[in-house]
Order: C-alpha cells, then sequence, then structure tokens
C-alpha cells in the first residue's frame, strides 16, 4: 500500500479538529474549482508538489511457519524468506525506483539516510524482505549506513500483537475452538486429512492446510510483482 501525503504539524487537540475542517473545506472548493462542464476534473499537475510517500508491505514468499507431518522444509527453517520472495522484493523495490526517482524525481537514486525512514517488525523474513526491497529501489548505492529501525516484541504495533493488547486477547479468544465446533467442520477437516494421508491425531488445522498450500503455490510462480 503507498499513501502519499502533504506533512502537518499539530499543536493541540483543538488543532486537530480545527486543521481537519479546513483541510476538508478547502478540499471541496478546490475540487469545485478543478470542475469543468459536464462535471469533468481538471487537474493542473504541474501545481502539485509531492511531500511525502509512505510504503507499507509484507514480506515476501516465504516456507510453511508449521510444515505438514509428512512434508520436508528442504533444509529451510519455518517461515524463512525463500528465493522467490527475495526476487519478489527485489522487484517491488525496482517498481518504487521507476516510480519515485526515475518517472518522478522525488528520491536521490541512492540511498540517503536524510531522504528514507526504514521500519520493519524484527523478524528475520521481514529484514531480509526490507533489505531485499532496498537493494532494488537503490541499486544497491548508498550515502550513509543503513538503518532499519524495529521495536521489542512486547511493544511492537505492526501486527495483531497480544502481548500488549488486552482487548484483542479478549476479543480472539476461544474463536478457533468455537469456529471447529460448527457443524460439519470437524468432520471435513477429518476428511482432508485422511484423504492427504495425515494422521488425525496429529494437530493439523484448515490454518496450516492454507498456509501450506500457499507456500507450495509461491514455488511455481517465479515473481509475481514483474510486468504489473
Amino acid at each position: 500500500m503507498i499513501t502519499r501525503v502533504f506533512s502537518v504539524r499539530v499543536w493541540a487537540p483543538v488543532g486537530v479538529l480545527t486543521s481537519l475542517a479546513y483541510c476538508l473545506h478547502q478540499r471541496r472548493v478546490a475540487l469545485a474549482e478543478l470542475r469543468g462542464a459536464g462535471g469533468q476534473r481538471f487537474v493542473d499537475r504541474s501545481l502539485l508538489e509531492l511531500k511525502m510517500v509512505q510504503v507499507v508491505f509484507r514480506h515476501g514468499a516465504r516456507s510453511p511457519l508449521k510444515p505438514l507431518p509428512q512434508e520436508e522444509q528442504g533444509g529451510m527453517f519455518a517461515g524463512q524468506l525463500t528465493k522467490v520472495g527475495m526476487q519478489q522484493m527485489f522487484a517491488l523495490g525496482e517498481r518504487l525506483r521507476k516510480n519515485y526517482v526515475e518517472n518522478i524525481p522525488f528520491l536521490s537514486p541512492t540511498f540517503n539516510p536524510q531522504e528514507v525512514f526504514v521500519r520493519s517488525t524484527n523478524i528475520f523474513r521481514n529484514l531480509e524482505s526490507t533489505r531485499c526491497l532496498l537493494a532494488g529501489l537503490f541499486q544497491r548505492q548508498k550515502e550513509g549506513p543503513i538503518i532499519i529501525h524495529t521495536d521489542e516484541a512486547s511493544s511492537e504495533v505492526l501486527y495483531p500483537n497480544y502481548e500488549n493488547c488486552w482487548s484483542l486477547r479478549q476479543r480472539t479468544r476461544g474463536r478457533r475452538r468455537t469456529a471447529y465446533s460448527q457443524p460439519g467442520v470437524s468432520e471435513d477437516l477429518k476428511k482432508v486429512k485422511e484423504g492427504m494421508g495425515i494422521d488425525n491425531a496429529n494437530e493439523v488445522d484448515f490454518l496450516m492446510l492454507l498456509d501450506n498450500m500457499a507456500a507450495e503455490q509461491e514455488k511455481t510462480v517465479p515473481c509475481r510483482l514483474h510486468g504489473r
């Protein structure tokens, strides 16, 4: 997800509401002025100035978090970024370079820590994904050290964190048990496991099966980001 925004400094809670109302009013006025006959909008892009770009992305393709009992990881760790995943993130970096270095001269062609702030969760596949994206974006050229900012697992907010959010724990407590108590679900899971030759005593559920299927499908797609 890519978000382009104008930077705004807010000094007080009252200022937030005032600024928001003013911005909405200005936006309505600007849209009204830009509308021509027939309701068409005309925007002179030369009058626009890009202030900031926020890029939010997930990691690339990875190995299953919990491999099925009869499956082998091929020497990989659970949840490890695969070669395909590295290619995906490098390709995404190249796309960003084309957009914000070549087409729009927003970023310098080499990494400059004064221009780019990098944030990641402290999970190895995510750190690797970030490094691959930066390699594609800046073609391994840099003017200073590349620092990837992370947070402690106990206070991380970039993923659903059950450790530090009491409300999240309460809302999700018992959901899996409730789901499998629905009519037919347990029976369907048993049939699937039997068809795959998995002992019913093994703790394999539909989420685990889905995760393994998704990881297997990624192996057949060299790089989904090229050509888009």
